[in-house]
């Protein structure tokens, strides 16, 4: 029990430095951005399969590792997810070929092949944050969205017990989005509010399950588990951006 409280704490505090630091760099150089989403996705693509207790998980390291960069490069080069999920498609076709190559027997083979298609979707998610672009509006969009998920996982980190505490992660989230969009006209209270709603759900829901996993104790799992809420959040961020903003 002791051990899984520690874990927690350490994933909410992680979890929030690593949304704090995409706001930060969101103000500076676009390739300052983009090496910090190269190393939140790199960080989950490590310690995933540990986190899920997955066989042969060099393999699978090896396959996410090489769908976060696909992903990346293509939406730098093209500008455009449509060629992130051209990228997540060929992880589809890298986690059988990963499987192929195993010498082990290929125990828990659907386990494997879902896990590491599981670990591409949310690498590949991340691109979501760079889809967001430049300018004043992108800056401000990005800005809203780590400051929710900061502040958000901060909460998870309070000693609260239950459902408790998920509910006081969700309000937390939703009233710092608010607050923050009122704040910056070009977001605005019903971006800034659904943003905020969407990092308490997501945050408070890994909080809760990862929680639960027998591996999170350990350092490359609990990583893994706290870079996840960040990374997975970029495609809402966009979505909504693009709906709410234009």
């Amino acid at each position: 029990m002791e051990r899984r409280m520690i874990s927690g704490a350490f994933r909410a505090v992680v979890t929030a430095a690593a949304a704090a630091g995409i706001g930060i760099t969101a103000f500076g150089d676009r390739a300052v951005l983009v090496g910090t989403i190269a190393g939140i996705v790199a960080l989950f693509a490590i310690g995933w399969p540990t986190l899920l207790e997955l066989p042969a998980r060099r393999g699978g390291v090896v396959v996410l590792l090489i769908t976060a960069a696909a992903a990346l490069t293509a939406l730098l080069v093209w500008d455009d997810l449509l060629y992130v999920a051209v990228a997540l498609g060929l992880s589809v076709v890298g986690a059988f070929v990963h499987e192929m190559f195993r010498r082990d027997g290929r125990p828990r083979l659907v386990e494997s092949v879902s896990g590491v298609v599981t670990g591409a979707v949310v690498v590949a998610s991340a691109a979501g944050w760079l889809a967001v672009g430049t300018g004043e509006v992108a800056t401000a969009l990005l800005l809203v969205g780590a400051v929710t998920l900061t502040l958000g996982s901060a909460c998870t980190a309070l000693p609260i017990p239950g459902w408790l505490g998920s509910a006081a992660t969700l309000v937390i989230a939703a009233a710092a989005g608010l607050l923050t969009g009122s704040l910056i006209d070009a977001v605005g209270l019903l971006a800034g509010g659904l943003v905020g709603l969407s990092a308490g759900v997501l945050i408070a829901a890994v909080h809760a399950l990862f929680g639960q996993f027998p591996a999170s104790g350990r350092p490359t799992a609990a990583l893994a588990a706290a870079m996840l809420p960040v990374a997975v959040s970029g495609v809402p961020v966009y979505v909504l951006g693009r709906v709410l903003l234009g």
